[in-house]
């Protein structure tokens, strides 16, 4: 049984195993804990009933009163420990998020992933995620890998226009793209 629960500060210092996955994107210290300052109920944890952690995601609200976009989530970081991948917490974890922003009336949910984690991309399929671009060499340090850029139009989009722009067309991001990777 694994239950959810808000990520606590000191969450952080147990999940060392976790990020060091190879399936798991690493990011500093300071990332982890500017999101939990910003966005607490986009963090999350799942543990075990005895609180061992096994799993969390990490997100953001993007508002887009600043560029003329749709309020919307972001998922920076999802990770489930080896020994408990393949019983749906990646799934409960991924929903979980989408519920609370249908509760913000977001109108969509979008996120990462490297081309080659094809149990991710399969994942995020059968959650209604479609793949809407290739972002060309968008891992630092990796300029052969690529990612796609995913999204999943929420209730409030009943006409899935958050996919209408969708090109499947390789990309490269401006350098001076919002970016998680700096912290």
């Amino acid at each position: 049984m694994t239950c959810l629960r808000e990520m606590h500060l000191e969450d952080l210092f147990k999940f060392i195993a976790l990020v060091f996955d190879p399936l798991t994107e690493v990011y500093r210290l300071g990332f982890f804990m500017r999101h939990l300052a910003q966005w607490p109920e986009l963090a999350v944890a799942a543990t075990t009933p005895d609180d061992h952690l096994v799993g969390f995601i990490f997100g953001k609200c993007v508002d887009g009163s600043k560029d003329d976009t749709l309020l919307h989530g972001h998922v920076c970081s999802l990770t489930v420990c080896s020994y408990y991948r393949r019983l749906g917490i990646a799934s409960i974890l991924m929903n979980y998020f989408a519920w609370i922003l249908d509760l913000r009336s977001a109108w969509y949910v979008d996120l990462y992933l490297r081309c080659s984690n094809t149990s991710a991309y399969n994942l995020y399929c059968s959650l209604g995620y479609q793949m809407r671009r290739i972002l060309l060499e968008y891992y630092p340090g990796d300029p052969e890998e690529d990612a796609y850029d995913m999204r999943k139009p929420l209730s409030i989009d009943v006409k899935q226009l958050s996919l209408a722009l969708a090109s499947r067309h390789p990309v490269r991001l401006p350098l001076d793209e919002d970016s998680d990777d700096e912290y």
